[in-house]
Formats: C-alpha cells, sequence, structure tokens
C-alpha cells in the first residue's frame, strides 16, 4: 500500500487551501492502491524552525519536530496545495519543508497551486528547486487554479470540472507509479548504509 500525504500550503482564516485539499483528497480516496493522509499546517502549529542543528545531521531536540518527522518519514509520496503569494508559496509551507531533510528523499512530489493569473505556478516553480535539494522527484503533473475566485458561487465554493477531474487522475496515476518505484529505490539506499 502506498501512503500520499497531502499537505496544506496555508493557515490563513477562511483558507480558500481546504476546498482543493478535500477535493484531491476525495479523488484520491476513490483509488484502491494508496491511503491518503492529511498534513495540516494549521493544525500541526509548527513554531518558526528552532532546531540548534541542521536537520542533515537528523539529530531533533523539540517533539514537534519528531512529530513532524514520523509524519512525513511515513510517506510514499506527496501532494502540496499551495497558494501563490508574491511570486512564491506560503512561508508556512516553507517553515515545515525546512525542518527536515532525510525524511522527503527519494519520494515523488505534485503540486496543486492557486492564486491569480498564474494561478499558483510561480509558487511551484519556486518549490521545485526546493524539492531537488531535498532530493525529491516533482511530478510534471499540476493542476493550477488561476483566479480561482471567479470559479466559486455565492457562498464561496470552488467548482472544479472535467478538466480538473482528468488533471487529478493524470496526477495520481503518475504519483502512484513513482511512489512504488521510489519506495523500491529507498530499501536499496537504506540497505547501504
Amino acid at each position: 500500500m502506498i501512503t500520499i500525504k497531502i499537505l496544506t500550503g496555508s493557515t490563513r482564516p477562511d483558507r480558500f487551501n481546504v476546498q482543493p485539499v478535500a477535493w484531491i483528497t476525495s479523488i484520491a480516496k476513490k483509488r484502491k492502491t494508496i491511503k491518503t493522509e492529511l498534513v495540516d499546517l494549521e493544525k500541526l502549529q509548527l513554531p518558526f524552525l528552532d532546531e540548534p542543528m541542521a536537520p542533515m545531521m537528523h539529530k531533533y531536540s523539540k517533539e514537534h519536530t519528531k512529530h513532524l518527522s514520523k509524519i512525513i518519514n511515513d510517506a510514499d509520496g506527496f501532494i502540496f496545495v499551495t497558494p501563490e503569494y508574491n511570486h512564491s508559496y506560503s512561508a508556512v509551507l516553507k517553515n515545515a519543508i525546512d525542518y527536515l531533510f532525510y525524511e522527503w528523499n527519494c519520494k515523488p512530489v505534485s503540486f496543486i497551486g492557486y492564486g491569480s493569473i498564474a494561478g499558483g505556478s510561480r509558487g511551484i516553480e519556486h518549490l521545485r528547486g526546493v524539492a531537488a535539494e531535498l532530493k525529491m522527484y516533482d511530478l510534471r503533473e499540476t493542476i493550477l487554479l488561476p483566479n480561482y475566485w471567479e470559479n466559486t458561487d455565492k457562498d464561496g465554493t470552488y467548482h472544479f470540472n472535467e478538466q480538473h477531474e482528468k488533471a487529478a487522475s493524470d496526477m495520481l496515476d503518475s504519483l502512484i507509479f513513482w511512489a512504488e518505484r521510489m519506495k523500491e529505490a529507498r530499501k536499496l539506499i537504506n540497505a547501504k548504509k
């Protein structure tokens, strides 16, 4: 069984983030070969990185870091759902990522972005560089939600369409494919340690 963790990239009050998170989670739960788990950064309430040693040392002194380490280590792949703030992604997502190193290694990651006209694409481009540094495998399959407020009803509910559904299916196919292969690769790497 493959475990895919879905990270919320926003902690703002009344955040839109929860809508694409709930949507992709509901689609992923229809797959029999994967287990999905939500990693809600709002609920984790991580302080700004407060570990005295670099994550590559793998010597955590704080309980919240040890807890995050277990959550991320148990994953075989990820979907980051991120807003775009000022041509980049959110500080809360960067903070969570920076706590760890080895736990991210050799795992695929897909992105769902939202924002104004670029739909989160510029934030995702920044995330791709971070993913490479963490030895993650960032997938081409991405979902962008440009000017997302234009596709919401009077109650603020976003209306996903058939194109979104197709993109989600393609994303999950790729994520599962690479998560299965990289799980085997991690076993080989760990056997050499």
